[in-house]
């Protein structure tokens, strides 16, 4: 999985927090990660789009299966 993961939208950064957030998530590429950190790391970066609410339903929907 490359990260940060490829979106249909832009990553947006309305603030200094956004910035540090997705640096932060950034550090991750760099270490050995199974398919759930995966999974949450490739969410977490979905909220910094700029829809966000999508992925995250999609990740609650899997989830709950």
């Amino acid at each position: 999985m490359k990260f940060p993961p490829k979106s249909k939208t832009k990553y947006i950064f309305d603030n200094a927090q956004d910035k540090r957030i997705f640096q932060k998530l950034m550090k991750f590429s760099k270490k050995k990660l199974n398919r759930e950190q995966k999974d949450l790391i490739k969410m977490m970066f979905s909220q910094l789009e700029d829809d966000w609410r999508t992925p995250l339903e999609k990740f609650i929907d899997k989830l709950l299966k």
